[in-house]
């Protein structure tokens, strides 16, 4: 019992965490200087996800063979195919 209320109390403040994003929107003006940098979020999410995929093969690399130069062999192909696939 004390599992589902756990499941849903975590749902709930996830809901209302999101509900108060979007009311606070319309009633809190943004700085000119957050305004200029949220144009860098979308650059930042993808580096961030491009590195996270690199280092999951280099891990994988070095677990399979043992070896830390596998982490080069596998990482920086998969570092290039992945900026030539995203936008720049």
């Amino acid at each position: 019992m004390s599992t589902w209320i756990v499941i849903v109390a975590a749902g709930l403040g996830s809901y209302l965490f999101r509900l108060s994003m979007i009311i606070l929107t319309g009633r809190i003006t943004v700085p000119p200087s957050l305004e200029r940098a949220s144009g860098l979020v979308v650059p930042a999410a993808f580096a961030a996800l491009a590195s996270a995929g690199v280092a999951a093969a280099a891990v994988i690399a070095v677990l399979r063979t043992g070896s830390s130069q596998a982490a080069i062999l596998v990482g920086l192909p998969v570092l290039w195919v992945t900026t030539a696939l995203l936008p720049s």
